[in-house]
């Protein structure tokens, strides 16, 4: 009785899980919401948009190099 149950059991769940891609049902289509938006993702291949940021020079200039340390970081060249 109990190989009896487990084997319905199993029967059972492989054609629950199977039934989820019957004829492509339970396809969700994902559109993007701001695929062509050049102020969120830039210009493809074209440099970030990040560089463009320039700062004021400081006195002592740490600022400028703890900056341009960042980018080179971030975005080796």
């Amino acid at each position: 009785m109990k190989n009896y149950l487990r084997s319905v059991l199993l029967a059972f769940i492989i054609g629950a899980t199977s039934s989820c891609g019957i004829n492509n049902h339970n396809r969700a289509e994902l559109v993007p919401v701001n695929e062509n938006d050049t102020r969120i993702y830039g210009n493809i291949g074209g440099p970030p948009l990040q560089l463009a940021n320039k700062y004021e020079e400081d006195k002592t200039g740490k600022t400028q190099e703890r900056i341009n340390a960042i980018r080179d970081k971030f975005f080796p060249k």
